[in-house]
């Protein structure tokens, strides 16, 4: 299980985007639920880094007032200074640990200050958006010849938030079109939307329903890479819900009306489109049908 990266063995590129909003429901219950699935995230991305010396790892988090890199950045030069070996670890994953966990206490500091420290809504599509961002970056600044396997890793303990349809939907067709599988991860609950973008992208979506499951499902099925992946007993695919968000009240329709210029969703008929201000025509009553004349009479 050597190649985490890709098919051809390339150096692989994980983008972790993480969930750390402590007012979910999952870290509301049990508050000593965010260390441990810190934990297990770093665990994942030492591994990550282990397997291969050209892997390289990221981690992004979303939270309530916006989202922010915990690694790579730019402490890191100044704690590989400083950090010496501890306990025979190396000196590689303790710097990634010491950097993680104080931004991330930096992190919840800023929202709680902020004022943003109740909403239980995470700004998980703009995580992701971040996280196609670098991996882009790397991308480009790759040398000339070799080519940067790339893959994103979404764990998540909150549910559906239809009010990021559409940056969602952005973020889901961008990765598809770049080739960058969307693994998803859910704490608890299930997520339709990420359910969608994991299918849309080629990805692999597994629901947790133990937080003390979660390193054996990291380990076993996320951290090898696609080809590896295929040859592991995973778990059976489940059935994708592919209902739409309307726009207009953020639910999730079976049926609705849609705007023939921008594409629109909405659960009741509108006249104007609030997204492009189409006028539309109220759509009138249905036509009588008259009645057939026959010899005789009427019928």
């Amino acid at each position: 299980m050597a190649d985490s990266g890709g098919e051809d063995g390339g150096p692989g590129l994980l983008v972790v985007v993480v969930d750390i909003n402590p007012n979910q429901l999952l870290f509301a219950r049990k508050p000593n639920s965010l260390s441990q699935l810190l934990n297990c995230v770093l665990c994942l991305i030492n591994s990550h880094l282990m397997l291969e010396p050209r892997h390289r790892a990221a981690l992004v988090a979303a939270h309530a007032a916006g989202c922010s890199f915990l690694f790579p950045s730019p402490e890191v030069k100044e704690e590989g200074k400083l950090l010496r070996q501890q306990d025979g670890q190396y000196e590689e994953f303790a710097v990634v640990e010491a950097v993680v966990r104080r931004r991330v206490a930096q992190v919840i500091a800023a929202d709680e200050g902020g004022g943003h420290g109740r909403s239980n809504e995470s700004l998980l599509a703009g995580a992701m958006a971040m996280a196609l961002a670098h991996v882009n970056r790397q991308q480009a600044a790759a040398p000339a010849g070799s080519k940067v396997l790339a893959r994103m890793l979404v764990l998540s303990a909150s549910g559906d938030s239809a009010a990021q349809y559409m940056n969602y939907m952005n973020v889901f067709f961008t990765a598809q079109k770049l080739n960058i599988p969307v693994d998803v991860c859910m704490i608890g609950q299930d997520s339709g939307l990420l359910q969608q973008g994991s299918d849309i992208t080629g990805g692999l979506y597994i629901k947790v329903s133990q937080l003390g499951e979660l390193l054996q499902y990291l380990t076993w099925l996320f951290l090898p890479g696609p080809t590896v992946r295929k040859m592991l007993g995973a778990p059976p695919p489940v059935k994708v819900d592919y209902r739409a968000a309307c726009f207009c009240h953020r639910q999730l329709v079976d049926v609705g009306y849609v705007c023939s210029v921008c594409l629109s969703i909405f659960c009741k008929f509108n006249p104007v489109c609030t997204t492009c201000h189409s006028v539309f025509k109220a759509p009138g009553l249905p036509p009588m049908k008259k009645k057939k004349m026959v010899e005789g009479g009427k019928k």
